[in-house]
């Protein structure tokens, strides 16, 4: 396609491009493949539909191409965008965009070729549609000129940028374009403009979500400890990270000062936590010439690709590249040579000439690298690698701090994580983003643009969780972290960062249909967590291993069996003493007996089952958490799977699936201290501080008058059966699990013929059928409330 490009002037001229844009209404057939949770019948579905026609001389060698259809349909938006130029629609997707096709006419000497491209997009009833016609991306153009007509149908046209009409009436606006941008703003016909918009004073989105920063800060301080603070090379890290944060936001401000943030975050932060780990650690880094050879290969490879990419797109010949780059490599490994031969050891001489070879070779390829840079023609994803290979520093830091030294896995850990920061494979693989000579359109997530400094920013935030996580691993290794003020405070940092939203989402910005509030479950998990911890709790003895525990719990059971005896003394105990079967004498021996006995096991309560049964937090936490999620996977089904465009948007997306287990890892991490005696207890208390939190998410779809009585009930219902199910799941399995470490069998405390002991199974199994049956019976509106702002744009809106 590209040779195909370079035709003779005659036929290039004789070429000409034709775009109709016609703008309706989503029709039913339209909207089929889209997912009903994705549809809001509150707001406009609108259809854009691109027909591109290119004619072409009969002798025009682009016809072949384009019969011949190489890369078809993976090429087929490189294409159109390189003939005709990108046309971009704001707002957000509905559907990823679809190509028909292209289908080819020939008569009369000449030959015509048709594209068909079509948009469905979701906007607000005030929300104005916009259409960017970007510059035709082939070089050299296919095209000079692109005759462009507009449909407009319900819409009319407010604005034109760069745009002289040649024909303007209200069904239909024609205009011809060079190889330079252009858009237009249209309004629906519908909607009439205020001439004042009276704004509220006061926000309370804004207010929850500065009490929810004020907050999370005061427990991230708290969670690092006194000991942490005590350090110079750590404060000297806080002081360093709080200056650098407010330059990050420097791109949402001022556009053309985005550079200092780049340089802020991609150079002068992963070289703060460098320098930190270097102070830190009590040891250097046990990097030898092995690594260094493997570093450097890795150089060469990317090096080569460089260079291929160079002689592909016509920087330097064939010839050139294979010379310069064999002189580069045989003079540096020559001049390492007959610096080193008097060392006398071969491999030393033989690795420092291998070294300066490849040092060589990168070293050309940068400066190509650089050369296409500055001439602004350079593979896309390039400036995204070397982002993502300096980003990836500040992990490798990270994890040689938390891990107290320095590992060759976590180094390729960090920099394969770093690659899924900037983008997926098929992002970075796709064709596109290293044959095209100019750069592509970042994807995005509704109106946010992930562009290299927000998926920084992103994966910051990403790390930062990682660490509190590894922080409460460090910390619960030991049983006093049950009472640890550090590891409360880091716990419920996690939980408030699990449950918050960020502003500017989707969620509030492109949907009508009332979701979670801002912020709103982040402060309840906050204040659920703490009432969970800070209740009236008895003195325990702790078991310090497994012994103890199993001896602990044989005790209360033997204790459960002496009540169990005295209960039914006196219940049996007047009908026998009356039919003349038990004298007193014999009853008052047999209760002195009972009772002699319970006085040497104490008359308080038994704590058996209110102990972390000799194992640490971190280890009851990690099952906890597991069992917790096994039984939150099923409800994936009715919230839908996450997405994303990257590493950091998945997780984020998919947050919802591990925020009951996170209720899970708490009730596991710190059992002793949650409320209640016994597992069931202590589950149902688990239970309803995760029922407030999970509930207040949607507290205004409960106060919504739009929405039906049922749509409320059945978002309750979804909600409440899948906190039951998971709650109670837990606490049957934590029952099951301390009577399985103490050696004893379940069926002790929980007798599976009796009627009150299956009360709870029972329940659990009732809850999971009606949380079935109520999410297979939702609608279009309840599947739109619970799946809420999923992540929908793969690539930039066309």
């Amino acid at each position: 396609m590209a040779a195909a490009t370079r035709a003779d002037p005659d036929v290039r001229w004789a070429r000409r491009a034709e775009t109709t844009v016609m703008i309706s209404r989503a029709g039913a057939a339209d909207l089929e493949p889209v997912p009903d949770g994705r549809l809001d019948p509150r707001q406009r579905h609108v259809k854009v539909t691109v027909e591109h026609r290119l004619h072409l001389a009969g002798r025009d060698t682009l016809i072949e191409a384009l019969r011949q259809g190489s890369g078809f349909p993976g090429t087929l938006q490189q294409v159109t965008d390189a003939a005709f130029g990108a046309i971009k629609v704001d707002g957000p997707a509905l559907a990823p965009t679809t190509r028909l096709a292209p289908v080819l006419t020939s008569q009369g000497g000449r030959t015509t070729a048709r594209f068909t491209v079509t948009v469905l997009r979701q906007l607000r009833p005030d929300q104005l549609l916009k259409l960017d016609f970007e510059a035709p991306r082939a070089f050299p153009l296919i095209v000079t000129g692109r005759s462009i007509a507009v449909l407009p149908a319900e819409w009319t046209v407010l604005r034109l940028e760069g745009i002289t009409p040649e024909q303007e009436q209200p069904e239909r606006l024609a205009f011809t374009v060079g190889a330079y941008p252009v858009s237009m703003t249209l309004a629906h016909d519908s909607f009439g403009f205020a001439d004042v918009v009276v704004e509220e004073d006061f926000s309370w989105a804004t207010a929850l979500g500065v009490l929810t920063a004020i907050a999370l800060m005061v427990f991230l301080v708290r969670s690092l400890g006194e000991g942490w603070w005590a350090r110079l090379a750590n404060r000297e890290l806080f002081v360093g990270l709080a200056l650098a944060a407010p330059t990050l936001l420097i791109p949402l401000f001022a556009e053309d000062w985005s550079a200092v943030a780049y340089v802020i975050l991609f150079i002068a932060v992963p070289l703060l936590a460098l320098r930190h780990a270097g102070r830190v650690l009590p040891t250097s880094p046990p990097w030898d010439t092995r690594d260094l050879l493997v570093v450097t290969g890795v150089g060469v490879v990317i090096g080569l690709g460089m260079l291929s990419w160079s002689w592909l797109h016509g920087q330097l010949s064939g010839q050139a590249l294979l010379a310069g780059g064999a002189v580069a490599a045989v003079a540096a490994a020559g001049a390492a040579v007959a610096f080193s031969v008097d060392l006398g050891v071969r491999p030393v001489v033989v690795r420092l000439a291998v070294l300066s070879a490849e040092a060589a070779i990168g070293l050309l390829a940068l400066a190509l690298w650089l050369r296409a840079l500055a001439g602004g023609v350079y593979p896309p994803d390039s400036v995204r690698l070397v982002f993502a290979l300096s980003w990836a520093l500040i992990p490798i830091a990270a994890m040689a701090v938390a891990t107290k030294r320095w590992s060759r896995q976590a180094v390729v850990g960090a920099v394969f994580i770093s690659l899924l920061v900037q983008g997926w494979p098929t992002e970075w693989l796709d064709a596109g983003s290293w044959s095209l000579a100019v750069t592509q359109e970042e994807p995005r997530i509704g109106s946010l643009v992930l562009t290299p400094i927000v998926r920084g920013v992103m994966g910051l935030l990403l790390l930062g969780f990682v660490m509190l996580v590894l922080r409460l691993r460090r910390l619960g290794g030991q049983l006093s972290a049950v009472d640890s003020p550090v590891a409360e405070s880091t716990m419920i940092c996690v939980l408030m960062v699990l449950y918050i939203t960020p502003s500017g989402s989707t969620t509030l910005a492109d949907i009508d249909v009332p979701l979670p509030l801002l912020a709103i479950t982040s402060l309840v998990a906050w204040a659920t967590a703490q009432w969970l911890l800070t209740g009236p709790r008895m003195a325990i003895p702790e078991p310090m291993d497994l012994e103890e525990h199993r001896a602990l719990v044989r005790a209360a059971l033997h204790k459960r069996l002496l009540l169990v005896s005295e209960q039914e003394l006196y219940r049996i105990g007047r009908g026998r003493i009356g039919a003349g079967e038990l004298t007193m004498a014999d009853f008052d021996q047999q209760r002195s007996t009972l009772e002699a006995a319970l006085n040497r096991h104490g008359r308080h309560p038994e704590t058996a089952f209110a102990t972390s049964a000799g194992c640490t937090p971190w280890y009851n936490g990690l099952h906890a958490f597991t069992v917790s999620l096994l039984l939150s996977l099923p409800f994936a089904l009715v919230y839908g799977w996450p997405e994303g465009v990257d590493l950091t948007s998945f997780i984020f997306d998919g947050r919802y699936l591990i925020t009951l287990p996170a209720f899970g890892f708490l009730f596991g991490y710190f059992y002793p201290r949650i409320r209640g005696t016994q597992p069931m207890t202590k589950a149902l208390h688990l239970t309803a501080a995760a029922l407030l939190t999970e509930l207040s998410g949607y507290l205004s779809t409960l106060a919504e008058p739009d929405i039906g009585a049922m749509d409320k009930a059945q978002v309750v219902a979804i909600v409440v059966g899948q906190v039951m199910m998971v709650c109670v799941g837990l606490g049957l399995f934590w029952e099951w699990r301390i009577m399985h470490l103490a050696g004893e069998p379940w069926a002790r405390v929980r007798n599976l013929r009796s009627v009150r002991s299956l009360a709870a199974p029972t329940l659990a199994l009732v809850l999971a059928a009606g949380t079935t049956a109520a999410s297979s019976a939702a609608g279009q509106t309840v599947d739109r409330i619970l799946k809420g702002d999923q992540i929908v744009t793969i690539q930039a809106p066309r």
